[in-house]
Formats: C-alpha cells, structure tokens, sequence
C-alpha cells in the first residue's frame, strides 16, 4: 500500500470518529415551507405522590391547539441562522373534571383563550439555540408566555454536552445526551429567575420551604433531522422543611407532533443581519415588535373569591380577640390577613388600623402588620402608634417585628432613626433596643447587598459604644441581652468579660447569651476562659454563671481532661445544688452526644469517680431533656434546668427545640428567676444579698424579649400576697408571630408560571397564677405556656384564561403547664410538674379551579385528624420522692 493511500485511510478514519463525537446541527428548517404541530400542554396540581402521575384527586387543565413555523428570514451566509414565525392556531381549553373520560379525566369548556386575538411570534433561531424573541406590541400576555413555552421547544443540541442556557424557564444548567442519530434527551436543573419577580425565604433552616423541581424532555429527529416530536415533563415540589410529608406538587407536560409540512407563499423579510430582519418585520406589518428574552412574566393574578382588607377584618373579628390567642383560629386568621396586607396600600391598611371598631383587637392587626414586612403596613402601622404614650401598643409592635424574616431596609433604617431619637419609657426603650438587634441578626443572614451590611455594621457600633458608656447595671444587661439578639462574632469577647466580671446579673445575662452562640464563634481562647470561670480559676462565680459554662463546654467537644475536672467538682460535695444540676446535665448531653458518651465510658471504669460521692448528689436541682414529638421529617423536644436554693427556686429554664436533619432550632426559652426570698426558705436559707425579686425572660425564635418582672423589693411582695394580685390567671405575653414564610415564581417549560407561597403562624398565650397563705405557710403556682401553630402552603398557577391550586394546610394546638407547690411550716417542701394535655394534628387540603369570565368552578375539600395524647413529664427522682410525700398528707 503506497503512502498516499495510507494518509487517505488514516483521514477517514478520523473523520468518522470526529463524526461520531461531534455529531452534525438539526437541519434549518426550509424557507419558503410550512411546519404544522400539534401541541398540548397540561398542568397538574395535588398532594406529593410517590411517582409524577394522573390522578383523580388532581386539579388541572389541559390546552390544545395547532402551533404552525415556518423561516422568514435566513441569514445571507449562515444556513443555520434564522428567524422563525411561530403561529397558534385553534387554542382550546379542557379541564379535570370530576367526570372526565378515563384515562386524564379532561373535558373541554369554552374560556377566553378562543377568543384572543392570535398574533406572530418571532423567534431568532441559531443552530439550535433561540436568542431573542420579538412579539407585537400590546398582545395578550397569556399567549405570548404560551408560544414562548413552544418556542422553547426548538432548542435543543443534538450532541452530548452540558452547558448553562436561558429559556422559558430562566437560566438553568442543561445537560444533553445524544442517545442516537434520531433520539436526544435533555435534563433541565437548578433554574433560575432572569425576570425579576418577588421572592423571599426564611433564614432560619428549621423554618424554610423545601423546593425541589426537574425538568426532562426527549427529542425525536425525523429522517430530514427537523424535529419530528418532542415530549417534556417536569415536577416542582413545595415540601415542609419540617414536616415533609405535607406539601403540593405541580405536574407540567408538553408534546408537540410534527403532522405535515408543506410549500407556502411566505412573504420574506430582508436584512444583512437578525436586526435589519426585525426592523423590516416591524416595517411591512406596520407594528412595534417588543424584543424579550425566552423567558416570562408572570400573568397578572386575578383574585379567587377576593374580599378586601376591610372586610377580612371584619370577618376575623371575633377570632383576633385576645381571649382567643393561643389559638388555632388566631392563628389562621394571621395567614389569611397577612396575604392581604402584603398585597395592600398605606391608606387601606392606616383606615383598619384606625378605625375605632377595631380598638380591641388592634394589638393583634399591629402583628400582622409588623409580619407583612412591606413599607406601606409599616408607616401605617407607625403613624398610628405613639411612642411617648401608652406602653403596650408600641411594645406590641416592636416585638412582633423584631420576629421578621426578611427585613428591608428602609424598616431598619426606620427603627435606627427611633433608636438614636430615643422614648422616655425605659421598659419601651429596652423593647427597641432588643428589636433593634434581632433585626440586624436577621439582616445579616439574608442574602444581602453592600448597603444592608452597612446597616448592620452601623447597628453593632451603637450597641457597643452604648454597652461602653452605661453607667448602672441595669444599663448594662439591657445591652448584653441586645448582643444575645445580636449574634455577632466579634461580640463574644465583650461577653465573656462580663462573664468573668463580678458583678452577678450581668455575668449571668453574659454567659446565657454565650450559650446560644453558634459552635463556630468560640474559638480555643474563648473555651478555655470558659473552663477557667467553671473552674473558678481566680475568683468565685455565681453558681448559674458555673453551671451555664460548664454546658457550654459540654457541648463543644469536651476534652477527657475537663471531663475529669468536672467530676471532680462533682467530689467534693460543696454545693449540692450547683452538683446536680451538672450530673443531670452531662448524663442527658452524653446520651446524645457519641464522643462525650465514649469519654464518660472510659473515665467511669475508674474507681475514683465511679463511686458515690462522685455519682449520688441529692440536691432538689434537676437538668434534663424530653422529647415532646417525634417525626419522619423533625423532632421537637425541651431541655429543663432547674436550679434550687435554699429548698427555693433560684433560675430554672426551659428551652425547646426542633431539629431537622441538617439544623436545630431554639423555637421558645421559658425562664423563670427569683432571688432574696430567704424569709419564706425556713431556720436553714442562706441569705443571697438580693433585694426580693421574681420574673419570667421570654426568647422567641432565638429573640430575647424584655423580662416581666413580678416584683422588685419586699415591699412589693407583700403587698402581692396581701392583696392577691397574682391570684388570678394573668397574660404576660401574648401574640402571634410568622413562622415559615416564602414567596417563590417557578417558570414552568409551557411558559405558564407557577407560584408557591408557604407561611407558618404561631399565636402563644403565656399566662400565669400565684397564691400565696402566709397562715398556711404554702404556696402555689402555675405557669400555661399556650400555643397554636399552622402551617399553610398554596401552589398555584394563573393566567387570563385559567386559574388552579392546591392549598395545605396543618394545625395543631398545645399547651404545656409547669406547676410548682411549695411548703415552709416545717421543712421547706418544693414539688413541680410538668403536664401536657391531649391534643390533635389537623390537616386540610383545599383544591380549587376556576375559568375567568365563566361560572365554571371546582372544589375539593378533604380533612385528616391525627390525635395526640397527653402526658406528665418525670422530672427526678428526688421531685417524685417530695411530690408524694407532700400529696399524701
């Protein structure tokens, strides 16, 4: 074989292999020809299903009509580029019906889809990738997302590769696989918005919407390499992070079927480029051509059975009062109101909020307002508080809005400006500061511009120079709590000078808010401060302040060493009380926790520790944790810390949690304190050296709120006992704040958009009673933590013709009580319960489609009941040893 004949089969061969690797364009479709499709689209909207398929639980439609392309323009010196006039022909509507023909369940109305005007679109075509598109001015919005879901169809490559590109549903990573000559599928992930529309989220990940969406089509090429079928399908799910068996789920389907094509008289357009092309389009025809991008715009939403903000009002009246907070009633009426206030004006919301029936429950409508989170609810709600007045209502809305979950802005730059103004009321000033803090906390965790982390650079500098420049102590504590709301990293070195300070209050304050910081900000200095204050290295510290470090360092990957110093602590038996707590608190971590379990093991094999006078603290004192629910998706518990002295209660703290598989939560921490009662502890109470006090601190959602102090002074608490004041139930805190709370757009492939919506309401009553017998020499006491939550999520898609969706919804509403009994005739006797009472889990789902300028409407109600029972929570074994021997007298 000679050397020519040599190279020529060496060139084949690569020339065949570089074709199989790198496999031709589709052919352009024809000038001067006429492609006719079919084409169906159908949407689907129902409760998450085990795999994406029709059923007769679904709301839907279907739209059907004839889609006919053909080139009017093809570039001088490029085959492959071009300008496609896409037309539809015939559009029709069917929707599921409850007695639809098997096997969809579609059946065919007239809508307004029949009677739009029916315009061109162009679409600038190039080897396989769509530019822009150009449609006539003033179409109908509706059609025109349609035929951009059509459009889309024709991008495809027919090769394997990956690459990012913008279509109909935004900008999104596509992978192409060429399964042969005729046959491509292509994976369509992780899409996002190229128009803006709203979204929002919840920063705290216990708390978000999962959304999870995939989008596939397959391509078949007839023997010409022109698109001969295409068939997509994509799902999108809207999933409660924390529950995730509740949710909704979108379907959407596209085939289009080439049926003939054939030689047409089109008129052409001239140009040397695409854009000389499109100006002589607009020429000829005498129209504006607007130029987009694939992508759509939302249709504007057409209210399904509207009321306005007034008449909501009216017809939650009832169900706002404040004898029904802590409801599940309260609760909806929140999710429905919010909508509504999100979507209306300053002066719609400033006439509610001022209008004189609504006096009563406008603590409530002043919620809701501080949760809408939009600048119009904002200044009505501010033009209608005084902040030199009356302390509830200001206070009302400040710590509702301290609970936001996505704060603009403007709001913060709002309650800076009042902050640095200043109100006279100290107990207000101390709610502004806290607010304050938790919003620029939540400002740094959203995705944020140069502009927000100024302003949450401007708030951790006012803080701290006025942290610097207090002058009393309960100066002080007002700001260590706003650095607790705060969560700055930088911040915890200040804390923990103050908890190494002698001053108690503060240190205590201090150290509490350490505990909530997160893993990350205590770095190895930090921990080992930590140790010398448990360890009393230096000075004395208050036994709460002793017992909080210790936890702390309990939970960041204890050494053996301190393991083995704190069971030494445990030793030496000289505060019993301060002892039990810590052996309750490090057998519950270790239950939990495999490399703390593994350290005790070990060091537990040792005589020196395992034995009595190490393991066996008798002290009234307890730590502990209990499950309260236990989930496939979450688990909620509480941790209880109960500190005694004296034979009374000094602090005890109960923090409740929701864990998800990848965060947890503080949802609630109860605290309870009192100090200088030794007069009612008997011949053996220690005098602390406090003036008599008692309180509550209430943390909602990791947001410190002001504490509600009983009594200050012995004066005031006799004159509590004499009179009886706190004999009756009294609300300390109630209220509603949001929970979940995300807004998100889905494009979908037919150029329909879907949006899913999920808010999460918590309406909590925390009440209190105390009776006090000086001649019996008893006291009794019992502190309601009542709370309802719901959850309701709505996928829907709108447009002018055709509006469907799915509402969920899951409630339940709880309480738990905390009692205490205690004795001082002869020894001092404290028993405390924990109870639970029964309750239930309420689902709903609500479906609903409707056809716009019709009668036609369908409903679908389905509701589930899921009984909870209660129970009484063991607290030790001491409290059960005290709590029998008082009840059996």
């Amino acid at each position: 074989m000679d050397r020519a004949t040599n190279v020529l089969l060496v060139f084949l061969t690569f020339f065949g292999t570089l074709c199989q690797q790198a496999p031709a364009y589709t052919r352009q479709f024809e000038v001067g020809t006429l492609y006719v499709y079919e084409y169906e689209t159908s949407v689907l909207l129902n409760e998450p299903q085990p795999l994406p398929v029709s059923t007769a639980k679904d709301v839907g439609f279907k739209v059907e009509l004839t889609a006919e392309v053909t080139p009017v323009w093809q570039h001088p010196t490029n085959n492959n580029e071009q300008i496609l006039q896409l037309t539809v022909v015939t559009p029709k509507l069917s929707v599921k019906a409850r007695q639809g023909p098997s096997p969809q369940g579609f059946v065919h109305k007239s809508s307004r889809v029949e009677s739009f005007p029916l315009q061109p679109l162009f679409v600038h075509w190039n080897n396989g990738e769509i530019g822009d598109v150009y449609h006539i001015e003033g179409g109908e919005l509706s059609v025109i997302n349609v035929m951009k879901g059509i459009a889309s169809l024709f991008q495809y490559q027919a090769k394997t590769i990956k690459q990012t590109e913008v279509d109909v549903s935004g900008k999104c990573e596509v992978t192409y696989k060429l399964v042969d000559s005729s046959h491509i599928t292509k994976l369509k992930q992780n899409c996002q918005n190229v128009v803006s529309v709203p979204y929002f989220n919840q920063t705290n990940k216990v708390l978000d919407a999962e959304v999870s969406g995939q989008a596939t089509t397959t391509y078949v090429l007839n023997a010409d390499k022109i698109l001969q079928k295409a068939t997509s399908m994509e799902t999108h799910f809207l999933r409660v992070k924390a529950r995730k068996q509740t949710g909704a789920e979108v379907i959407s389907r596209q085939v289009l079927q080439l049926k003939e094509n054939r030689k047409v008289a089109t008129k052409k357009y001239t140009g040397k480029v695409a854009a000389e092309a499109v100006k002589s389009i607009g020429t000829q025809l005498r129209k504006t051509l607007v130029t987009e991008q694939l992508a759509t715009s939302p249709d504007a939403k057409e209210c399904i059975t509207c009321k306005s903000l007034k008449d909501l009002v009216v017809n939650f009246h009832n169900t706002l009062s404040p004898k029904n907070q802590g409801t599940q009633g309260a609760a909806i009426a929140f999710t429905r109101l919010l909508r509504k206030m999100r979507e209306s004006d300053l002066e719609t919301i400033k006439a509610v909020l001022k209008d004189k029936k609504n006096a009563k429950i406008l603590p409530q409508l002043l919620d809701i307002a501080a949760a809408a989170q939009t600048l119009p609810a904002h200044r009505a709600a501010m033009s209608t508080l005084k902040f030199n007045g009356s302390l509830e209502l200001p206070e009302r809305y400040l710590i509702s809005l301290s609970l936001a979950t996505h704060p603009s802005g403007p709001i913060v730059k709002d309650v800076i400006n009042l902050f640095k103004k200043g109100v006279q009321n100290e107990k207000l000033s101390e709610t502004l500061v806290l607010t304050l803090s938790s919003l620029a906390h939540t400002m740094s965790n959203m995705q944020t511009n140069a502009s927000a982390t100024r302003i949450v650079s401007v708030v951790k500098k006012l803080l701290v120079e006025r942290l610097q420049n207090c002058e009393t102590e309960d100066c002080q504590l007002m700001y260590i709590r706003s650095l607790k709301n705060l969560q700055a990293k930088d911040s915890v070195d200040i804390l923990l000078g103050f908890a190494e300070g002698e001053a108690r209050k503060p240190a205590i304050a201090a150290t509490r808010a350490l505990q909530i910081m997160p893993s990350n900000y205590l770095n190895s200095e930090a921990l080992k401060r930590l140790e010398r204050i448990f360890l009393e290295l230096g000075r004395q510290h208050d036994s709460s302040v002793r017992a909080m470090a210790a936890d702390i360092l309990l939970q960041n990957k204890p050494t053996e060493e301190f393991v083995k110093s704190l069971l030494d602590v445990l030793s030496s038996q000289s505060a019993r009380e301060l002892n039990t707590v810590l052996l309750g608190r490090l057998w519950d971590l270790a239950s939990s926790n495999d490399n703390l379990q593994k350290i005790l093991h070990k060091i537990l094999k040792d005589a020196k520790y395992a034995n009595y006078n190490v393991l066996g603290q008798g002290g009234l004192s307890s730590a502990f944790s209990r499950p309260l629910s236990q989930d496939k998706s979450a688990n909620s518990s509480f941790s209880n810390i109960l500190e005694i002295q004296s034979g009374l209660l000094k602090r005890s703290t109960v923090d409740v949690f929701v864990d998800v598989d990848d965060a947890s939560m503080r949802l609630l921490s109860f605290g309870m304190f009192a100090g200088g009662l030794s007069v009612f502890g008997g011949e053996d109470a220690v005098d602390d050296g406090e003036e008599a006090n008692a309180g509550i601190e209430i943390t909602l959602l990791n947001t410190q709120l002001r504490p509600y102090v009983f009594f200050t002074g012995q004066g005031e608490l006799m004159g509590h006992v004499w009179s009886g004041t706190g004999s009756e139930r009294t609300t300390a805190l109630q209220g509603t704040l949001l929970l979940q709370d995300h807004l998100q757009i889905v494009p979908l492939q037919n150029g329909l958009n879907a949006e899913l919506l999920l808010n999460g309401a918590l309406s909590y009553d925390l009440a209190g009673q105390i009776q006090v017998s000086l001649w019996n020499r008893n006291a009794h006491s019992l502190v309601e933590v009542g709370a309802a939550m719901v959850i309701q999520g709505v996928a829907r898609v709108d447009s002018s013709f055709i509006q469907t969706l799915i509402e969920f919804n899951v409630g339940t509403q709880a309480q738990l009580n905390f009692m205490s009994d205690l004795e001082f005739y002869d020894d001092v006797m404290m028993c405390l319960k924990m109870v639970q009472p029964n309750t239930e889990v309420v689902n709903n789902v609500r479906k609903l489609e409707r056809i716009p300028g019709t009668n036609y409407m369908l409903k679908k109600y389905k509701k589930r009941l899921s009984p909870v029972p209660g129970k009484t929570y063991v607290m030790n074994k001491k409290n059960t040893e005290i709590c029998s021997k008082m009840f059996n007298k």
